[in-house]
C-alpha cells in the first residue's frame, strides 16, 4: 500500500525528496516488462479492432483525428464503433447517451469488482477507473504479481499499454486509410461483421442459448415495429426488462450448467 505509508511524510530536505522520487520511479519501470508480457498477447487482437475502426471512421467521412481522438475519449470498442456512425447520421445526443451508456453498463459492475483491488492506489486510481475496459479486467482481476513488484505500477502499466495499443492502431489504420487513393465507401461491413462474429463467439461457449435468443428477439422485434433508425434504444431496453423478468427462469440452468 505505498500511497498509505508515504501519505504522511512530510519532506524538507531537497536530497530526501530527490531520493524519494527517484525510488518512485524506480518502482514505476521496474513493474512496466512484466506489465507488458502481460498484454502481448492482446496486440494483436487490438491491432486488428484497431486498425479496423480507423477505417470504418474514415469510411463514414470523418477526419483522421477523429479515431484516435475518440479512442481516447471514450475508449470502450463496440461503444466507438456505435458513436461514430450515430454521429455521421441524423444527430441524436440523448439516443447516443442511451445507446453508449447501456452498452457499457457493464463496466460499473466491474468496478465494484475492483474496489478492492484497487484499494491504495493512491493518484492512479482516476486513471485505472478510466481504463478499465473489458481486456484490463480480464487481465488486472486474477493477476498475481511477484513480490517485490508494486502491483499498482502493474495495473497503471497494463491500463495505459492497452489503451496506447487501441489509439495508436486507430491513429494508425484512419490516417492511412484517408490517404489511400480508393473509395472506401461500403466498408461498414466492417463494424456489422464485427458484433456477428462476437455474437456467434458467445453463442458457441455457452450450453444455455436462451440469453441468446431473447436478445436476438428483442431486436428483431423492435427492427420490425421502429424500423432501422429507430430499433436500437427500444431493442437494449427490451432485452434488458426481459432479461430482469426472467432471471430466475434464466438462473437455475446456469448453475447446473457451470
Amino acid at each position: 500500500m505505498e500511497e498509505t505509508s508515504a501519505a504522511p511524510v512530510k519532506v524538507t530536505d531537497p536530497g530526501r525528496e530527490a531520493q524519494l522520487g527517484t525510488g518512485r520511479r524506480a518502482r514505476a519501470f521496474a513493474a512496466l516488462p512484466f506489465a507488458f508480457k502481460q498484454t502481448l498477447p492482446l496486440m494483436a487482437g487490438f491491432a486488428f479492432c484497431g486498425l479496423s475502426y480507423g477505417v470504418y471512421t474514415t469510411s463514414l467521412g470523418l477526419p483522421p483525428w477523429a479515431a484516435p481522438l475518440m479512442a481516447v475519449s471514450i475508449f470502450a470498442g463496440s461503444a466507438e464503433f456505435v458513436a461514430a456512425d450515430m454521429l455521421t447520421a441524423t444527430f441524436a445526443p440523448l439516443t447516443l447517451f442511451l445507446v453508449v451508456f447501456m452498452i457499457n453498463a457493464r463496466h460499473m459492475f466491474y468496478g465494484i469488482s475492483m474496489l478492492e483491488k484497487y484499494r491504495g492506489a493512491g493518484r492512479k486510481t482516476a486513471f485505472l477507473r478510466y481504463g478499465l475496459i473489458d481486456e484490463t479486467f480480464a487481465l488486472c482481476q486474477p493477476l498475481e504479481v511477484p513480490h517485490g513488484i508494486d502491483r499498482f505500477w502493474v495495473y497503471t502499466w497494463i491500463s495505459a499499454l492497452n489503451l496506447v495499443y487501441w489509439a495508436g492502431f486507430a491513429a494508425v489504420g484512419s490516417y492511412v486509410a484517408s490517404g489511400l487513393p480508393i473509395d472506401l465507401t461500403g466498408i461498414d461491413f466492417i463494424m456489422k461483421a464485427l458484433f456477428i462474429v462476437i455474437f456467434l463467439d458467445c453463442w458457441m461457449k455457452e450450453h444455455d442459448h436462451r440469453a441468446s435468443l431473447i436478445g436476438f428477439g428483442a431486436a428483431l422485434v423492435s427492427l420490425l415495429v421502429f424500423g432501422t433508425d429507430g430499433f436500437l434504444v427500444p431493442a437494449l431496453l427490451g432485452i434488458v426488462a426481459l432479461l430482469l423478468l426472467l432471471r430466475r427462469q434464466l438462473e437455475p440452468r446456469a448453475e447446473v450448467d457451470a
